[in-house]
């Protein structure tokens, strides 16, 4: 798996104490060009973006016309997880409403199954707003049904099952065989550790990022949200999120002038790449840690949150390093059941597969979240009910964690939420 003279650790790599949060470290010391890149990037990264033609925007000019949000922070704050909605309503712009048009029966499957097509007029994202002069395309409104079940012991639980709905389309009606598919931004923490692990994912999948492993590289993923979901387009994507149908947008197109230059892309890159974990701000007890592992390994939650990873990585020296990370995470993509499908207009059930979500961070997350939310779209307002929605190859997995008695449950709960 590794480099002919790497250094090799011992300890897992990528966590670090984020001492002051709006000035999260690298995993590994950076100095010269590396460390000016990582400060340029994490710049960028905070950087509120204008609408083309703003007096003074300088290399801030290009939001839009239609976007989500104006920066990269505010969805991934310091690269933190998102926040879904605590309550019904419409999504908050810190959530990405995705679109993905359904072949008709008998028809073609899209040639990038990564990148399918999106609404014929809407694109592949919902743009909730838009810059002075343009229409916002609109929203989504989520609705919570109740569901309420016992452990084998009566202690009772529930769960609520979102529905989502458009609303305030500003461009016409959305065609039915759309795939409404709400995304909480996901931590950016450790990503460049991620990518240094060697190999595929175990289970298939075009890559190891995003929710549904879409992407294929930290670059992929990146470009990505900045055209479709900012419209800001750069170097890799050119062209934004308007459709033919929206012809002011697509009149503000310049595929031969990126808004973004390469330098400023490439900084954000490397930010992405070394940002580290977060430690949990409060030392978990070690007897805890270690009983709740053994519940972790015992129930089998760690067949797909595997504790370890290798990586093989360039250090910032040039040096090959090998070393274990602990991310909690096998990086595959496995079915999760029907509960957490995404679903078409119609209701009908669309994809039920979902990559493994890392657990690294999880104690810092909780320290900073007074209503934490979990899962792709944020249902799950607790570390508990997200275990409750794994079904499909989790289900026995979710099993033996109900039939455990509550003093274990919660020892295993309070493992996770120190991760």
């Amino acid at each position: 798996m590794g480099a002919a003279g790497a250094t090799l650790t011992a300890a897992p790599l990528g966590s670090m104490p984020y001492i002051n949060h709006r000035d999260p470290p690298p995993y590994l010391p950076l100095s010269g060009p590396a460390a000016d890149a990582y400060s340029l990037g994490h710049a960028v990264f905070n950087t509120d973006f204008l609408a083309a033609g703003t007096a003074g925007a300088g290399r801030r000019a290009g939001l839009g016309p239609l976007f989500n949000t104006a920066s990269c922070d505010e969805c991934h704050n310091e690269g933190a997880h998102g926040r879904g909605p605590v309550l019904e309503g419409p999504l908050p712009n810190t959530m990405v409403a995705e679109l993905e048009a359904v072949p008709a029966v008998g028809g073609t499957a899209p040639l990038d199954a990564a990148d399918p097509p999106g609404d014929p007029v809407y694109g592949q994202v919902l743009s909730p707003l838009a810059v002075e002069g343009f229409t916002p395309e609109g929203e989504i409104v989520v609705h919570y049904h109740v569901v309420q079940r016992s452990y084998p012991d009566g202690s009772l639980w529930t769960l609520r099952d979102p529905e989502y709905m458009p609303t305030h389309l500003g461009y016409g009606p959305m065609a039915m065989n759309i795939v409404i598919k709400p995304r909480l931004a996901p931590a950016l923490f450790g990503l460049g550790l991620l990518e240094a692990v060697p190999g595929q994912p175990a289970q298939g999948g075009p890559g190891r990022f995003g929710w549904q492993g879409a992407a294929l590289t930290i670059r992929d993923q990146t470009t990505r949200a900045l055209s479709r979901e900012m419209g800001v387009t750069n170097t890799d994507r050119p062209v934004d999120d308007c459709t033919a149908s929206q012809t002011q947008c697509r009149q503000q197109r310049d595929p031969q002038a990126p808004e973004m230059s390469g330098e400023l892309l490439d900084a954000l890159l490397t930010f992405e790449k070394w940002l580290s974990v977060p430690q949990n701000p409060v030392t978990p007890e070690p007897r805890q840690q270690a009983a709740g592992l053994k519940l972790f390994k015992a129930t089998g939650c760690s067949g797909c949150h595997r504790p370890e990873q290798p990586v093989v990585l360039l250090q910032p020296n040039g040096q090959p390093l090998r070393a274990m990370i602990a991310p909690y995470t096998d990086l595959a993509v496995h079915d999760l059941g029907v509960g957490l499908a995404d679903r078409e207009l119609s209701g009908a059930v669309h994809s039920t597969r979902w990559r493994t979500a890392p657990l690294w961070g999880m104690g810092y997350r909780l320290s900073r979240e007074k209503y934490p939310t979990f899962l792709h779209d944020g249902r799950a307002r607790s570390v508990e009910e997200a275990v409750l929605w794994h079904d499909g190859e989790a289900a026995v997995v979710r099993e033996r964690f109900e039939h455990l008695p509550r003093v274990q449950r919660v020892q295993l709960l309070r493992f996770v939420g120190a991760l």
